[in-house]
């Protein structure tokens, strides 16, 4: 059941490939960080070294969930991105993408990375795309 009436269609698909090439490169980053960790580990160490390898390695686990909810959600988007059934699952995964691109923005805020804030920023100009997409999907159907 497809409808490409819907108002908020193309601005769906278009943020949802864009929200999946950053995941992408999101979840190659978290492997890329994870290998860098241990490969630090396996040169040994102690003490600072070796906490200095472990909170690398952390980092690295705990960013693959946030890429992987992002890709799944950017997936998702651009598979019913025309299905008026799917209004509101996209819509919540659209606030939820938002939320969590408004917390990321602000820990960087306290970081000294502009790059890290420029990324944070691009996501939840996206995610709020994302949501108006679909919230202009849901208004078409009334």
């Amino acid at each position: 059941m497809h409808n490409t009436d819907l108002k908020g269609r193309r601005l769906l698909k278009v943020t949802s490939i864009l929200y999946i090439i950053l995941s992408a490169l999101g979840l190659l980053a978290a492997l890329g960080i994870i290998a860098v960790g241990l490969a630090s580990g396996a040169s040994g160490g102690e003490g600072l070294a070796l906490g200095l390898t472990v909170s690398i390695i952390a980092l690295g686990v705990f960013a693959i969930p946030s890429s992987l909810f992002s890709l799944v959600a950017s997936i998702l988007g651009l598979r019913w991105c025309g299905r008026p059934d799917k209004v509101r699952p996209l819509f919540a995964l659209g606030l939820v993408l938002s939320a969590v691109a408004a917390l990321n923005l602000l820990l960087s805020l306290f970081g000294d990375n502009p790059s890290a804030l420029a990324g944070d920023l691009v996501r939840l100009v996206l995610s709020v795309l994302y949501a108006a997409g679909a919230w202009r999907n849901r208004q078409s159907l009334q």
